[in-house]
C-alpha cells in the first residue's frame, strides 16, 4: 500500500491508500507493524500529490505519531516530515477543506513528534529554530477542531464545552406546583354512599 502512494500512475491512489491508512492507524498494532516499515515518505509523497489529501494524510500522521514509536519519529526526522509540516502551517492551505482544523492536527503532530524520548529534541532543535512555529506553539488549538468531519471520527453533539448541563428541556420533566389529581375507584364511591 505505502508503495502504492509513491508509484501510483492515478492521484486517486494516493488519497485513497491514505484513507485506509488513516482507519488502521487506529489499532495500536496496526501502529506497531507500520511502525516497521518505511511508511512516512509515501505517506508524505501522497499528500503532495492532491490538496485534497493533505487534510486525510494530517488526521493520519496525527495518530501514528500519538502511539508513541520512536521509529516514526525517526522516519518522519530522515525524510524531513517535520520542515513539510511546517511549509503546510506557513501555507494557506488552498484545496483544504477545513484549512484550520488541518493546522491544528499537524500542530499536534508535531507536539506529539517532541514527546518521543530517543529523538522529541532533534524534532524540537528543527521547530525552535522556525519563526513559523513560535506563532503555533503555544496556541490552544481544540478550538479550531470543527464538528464537521475531515475523515469521519471528529465528530459529536455541539454544546457547551466543559459545563454539566440538565439536557434538552425536550427529555425534562415538567414539575408542577399542583398536587396529582385525585383518583376515583369505584370501592370509594360505595364507602361514601
Amino acid at each position: 500500500m505505502f508503495s502504492a502512494m509513491k508509484s501510483a500512475k492515478s492521484d486517486a491512489i494516493p488519497k485513497a491508500c491514505l484513507t485506509v491508512v488513516q482507519q488502521i492507524v487506529n489499532n495500536d498494532v496496526c501502529v506497531r507493524l507500520i511502525a516497521g516499515l518505511l511508511c512516512i515518505d509515501p505517506m508524505m509523497v501522497a499528500m503532495k500529490s492532491r490538496a485534497d489529501a493533505v487534510a486525510v494524510g494530517s488526521e493520519a500522521l496525527h495518530t501514528l505519531f500519538e502511539k508513541n514509536q520512536p521509529a516514526l519519529v525517526e522516519q518522519a526526522l530522515s525524510v524531513g516530515l517535520v520542515e513539510y509540516l511546517l511549509g503546510l502551517l506557513e501555507s494557506s492551505l488552498e484545496g483544504v477543506d477545513s484549512p484550520s482544523a488541518t493546522k491544528a492536527l499537524i500542530v499536534k503532530t508535531l507536539k506529539s513528534m517532541k514527546k518521543d524520548l530517543a529523538n522529541g529534541q532533534q524534532v524540537d532543535e528543527i521547530l525552535e529554530k522556525s519563526s513559523v512555529w513560535a506563532s503555533y506553539k503555544d496556541q490552544k488549538h481544540d478550538l479550531f477542531i470543527q464538528d464537521t468531519t475531515i475523515a469521519g471520527y471528529l465528530t459529536g453533539p455541539v454544546g457547551v464545552a466543559g459545563y454539566l448541563t440538565a439536557g434538552p428541556a425536550s427529555q425534562a420533566q415538567v414539575v408542577s406546583d399542583e398536587p396529582p389529581p385525585m383518583e376515583c375507584h369505584a370501592e370509594d364511591e360505595e364507602i361514601d354512599n
